[in-house]
């Protein structure tokens, strides 16, 4: 079984490779990267590497060709209409190669009525997986919690929370558990063809998260939300980004970031881990 895994040199790609590793012989494994250079050390290793663009569909036959599972990591490409035409490239590329089994990694941010600006490519994943003839599964992520440890020392700083979700929850989870997850739902066919949405045992909401880094920081943070407005403001770099940013947290506003469910235990037999106990540990590590 020859496993391939896109945007593998990218922060979940690396992982999802790492955590593969512990089950896939390196010579069953293949890499499609844009760039081979900086996929140099698994090559090394004995990993197939294939170069390809999600802009070109020839270029993503070519790198598919052979493959049987294929681990699927879309681009951050925006707006939607042209990390649709990516995904579009792919999806052809593997009804081309025979891919037995076309595995998305999606984000829960994928509700009908989700304000969430990049939310309307999940919308037509969806539909072309299901009206198309690839066998598939589709993930939906939870929010990653690997940004909040190096970004804890500014919001000591601040003082303050400044996430604009109201008295919402929102649900974290590690790349790394996301990567014990997705390899075992891709090398299990029991657990092929199904939807899972991959979560933190629990929902956080801001209040909660402000007490949690107030005691890891030894720090008095606040949750004292900015609006909409000022949060774009103040994170538009790059220029136009504020605004698609902001409406992520108008989503969470909404109450539509903070699913829980039992699909990580399901899937792997253990809980995933608590974001405190996550939290914690990366702190520290990075002094």
């Amino acid at each position: 079984m020859l496993y391939n895994i896109t945007a593998a040199t990218g922060n979940l790609g690396v992982k999802i490779v790492e955590e593969a590793l512990k089950y896939i012989e390196p010579n069953n494994l293949v890499l499609t990267v844009r760039n081979p250079d900086k996929a140099a050390h698994f090559k090394q290793m004995g990993i197939g590497i294939k170069q390809a663009n999600y802009r070109s569909e020839q270029a993503l036959t070519a790198a598919f060709s052979g493959s049987d599972i294929l681990i699927y990591i879309p681009s951050l490409t925006f707006p939607s209409v042209a990390r649709i035409m990516e995904f579009e490239n792919a999806i052809v590329a593997a009804e081309k190669t025979g891919i037995k089994q076309f595995i998305f990694i999606g984000f829960m941010a994928d509700h009908g009525n989700n304000p969430f600006k990049m939310s309307p490519f999940f919308g037509y994943v969806q539909r072309r997986l299901a009206s198309g003839t690839v066998p598939y599964t589709y993930i939906r992520n939870g929010m990653y919690s690997d940004p909040l440890p190096p970004y804890l020392p500014e919001l000591a700083r601040w003082g303050k929370i400044l996430y604009p979700v109201a008295d919402q929850k929102i649900s974290f989870i590690s790349r790394k558990d996301l990567a014990k997850a997705i390899v075992q739902i891709a090398i299990k066919e029991s657990l092929h063809g199904k939807e899972y949405t991959l979560t933190g045992p629990k929902a956080w909401s801001m209040a909660e998260l402000a007490e949690l880094m107030s005691r890891i920081s030894g720090s008095s943070i606040i949750y004292d939300p900015l609006t909409t407005e000022q949060f774009a403001e103040l994170y538009d770099e790059p220029k136009g980004f504020g605004p698609v940013l902001v409406s992520l947290y108008e989503a969470a506003a909404k109450g539509l970031m903070g699913e829980v469910t039992e699909d990580f235990e399901r899937i792997t037999g253990e809980k995933a881990e608590d974001l405190s106990i996550y939290m914690e540990r990366e702190y520290r590590g990075l002094s």
